[in-house]
């Protein structure tokens, strides 16, 4: 009994040195920020002005979208939502709606990893639980694409909170409500929509259900650009997410990569200028992007880090992929972090993947890949995009790799047993090794 209450005190000591430290790290990324003033649609807060005059421009009863500004790099490309919520505020003066978003953004990177730490507590014996939850509070506030998210003001770090909340639905069997929360991120963004192809994964339960709660929600972006615009609104909002994907400005995937590598693209300075070996780099590096969406939505397993499998490549194959989109690569290290945390010596294949992700974060943790003038070395830039390939693909790999050894040799410790935890943190029986509907 004493023992007992001796570990309850020890994990309580340690979710109390993680929320500490959570806390200090989260206010030190909030006093960079402080006496920033945005004041354009360029420079630091540019993304969060945008917002902010689309609110006001709506206040006023103007339109929304300005296409004239979209063509030059600027200007609001989203669905109505930001607008509509950030309207009680227009009024305001934009620094003070400035530091209430940016400490908003920050507490919205905490909850990130919060709900990714409820996801995979099941999986972590109790005292781990701190640790992970410490671990992964850290990699998000001390990483440069978050530096990149929050000194630009978008708002990303709301759709990571509305697309692992949609995980944790799915890892409860509720479908419909995944369906939701992934298209409210939608609905903030666009382009996360593209990741419900998540539920097209081999054996997904329920995904009629997950389907339509997707379309349902999607269909608020359609209903909020009819009532603040009209039918004027509602065309300018159809053309503007058609419109939206080509930009002037440098895109970490597959086809901005190669075009600032091989072009007089005016975003960089190219190593040198070839249209054929554009092409073909681009056609090869889709075709490998794809190839790992296709392995996972097939051959993969239905589990959250499937889900984010299938971001990541979304990421890397959008037409523009900003470098603050890193983020949504985290939940692969966290979740192959975990799985090393939950059982250390199960594994050495585990141990080497999390080290290497490790490599990854430590490559972009600090150092501005996409810093510097427009026209400096193409390399530089492209560094970001196949740090972020790389990790894509030996997580969607490995990963594959476990499942398939696990299916012909089911009773030895693999993550598929060794992983499947209850919260006392004794390995789940062998069955657990046979196909289920959600894998941790």
């Amino acid at each position: 009994m004493t023992g007992v209450k001796k570990a309850g005190a020890g994990c309580r000591l340690l979710w109390l040195l993680a929320i500490s430290a959570t806390g200090a790290l989260a206010y030190w990324r909030y006093s960079l920020l402080e006496n920033v003033v945005p004041a354009g649609p360029s420079g630091n807060g540019g993304d969060f002005w945008t917002y902010l005059q689309g609110a006001r421009q709506l206040s006023a009863g103007r339109g929304l979208y300005s296409f004239s500004d979209i063509s030059r790099g600027f200007g609001y490309v989203y669905s109505p939502l930001l607008a509509v919520v950030l309207i009680p505020f227009s009024a305001a003066a934009t620094v003070h709606v400035w530091h209430v978003y940016t400490a908003l953004a920050i507490a919205f990177l905490v909850l990130f990893a919060v709900l990714v730490t409820m996801t995979r507590a099941p999986y972590l014996p109790s005292w781990r639980q701190p640790v992970f939850f410490g671990f992964a509070s850290f990699t998000v506030l001390v990483f440069m694409p978050t530096e990149a998210e929050l000194s630009n003001g978008q708002a990303d770090a709301f759709v990571l909170v509305f697309l692992a909340a949609a995980v944790l639905a799915a890892a409860s069997g509720r479908p419909a409500a995944s369906g939701m929360l992934t298209g409210v991120g939608g609905l903030i963004k666009t382009w996360p929509t593209i990741i419900a192809l998540a539920f097209f994964r081999r054996g997904y339960r329920g995904r009629l259900r997950a389907l339509a709660g997707l379309v349902a929600t999607l269909m608020v972006g359609p209903v909020l650009a009819l009532a603040t615009g009209g039918i004027p609104g509602l065309m300018d909002f159809f053309r503007v997410t058609v419109d939206a994907r080509s930009q002037q400005l440098v895109s970490y995937s597959v086809w901005g990569v190669p075009k600032i590598l091989f072009s007089r693209s005016g975003l960089a300075r190219p190593l040198f200028v070839s249209s054929p070996l554009q092409a073909a780099v681009t056609f090869t590096l889709a075709a490998l992007v794809l190839g790992l969406l296709v392995l996972g939505l097939r051959w993969g397993e239905n589990s959250a880090l499937g889900f984010w499998h299938v971001a990541g490549c979304v990421v890397l194959i959008l037409p523009v992929s900003h470098s603050a989109y890193t983020l949504y690569l985290l939940p692969l290290f966290w979740i192959w972090g975990s799985r090393w945390l939950a059982v250390p010596r199960s594994s050495g294949l585990v141990a080497m993947v999390a080290a290497l992700l490790a490599l990854w974060w430590l490559a972009l943790f600090h150092t501005q890949w996409d810093s510097g003038p427009l026209t400096g070395s193409s390399l530089r830039y492209s560094v970001l995009f196949f740090a972020n390939f790389a990790a894509v693909a030996l997580s969607t790999i490995a990963d594959l790799f476990l499942h398939v050894r696990a299916a012909h040799q089911p009773g030895i410790n693999t993550p598929i047993a060794a992983y499947r935890l209850s919260p006392s943190g004794r390995p789940a029986p062998r069955h657990a090794a046979r196909p289920a509907r959600w894998r941790p």
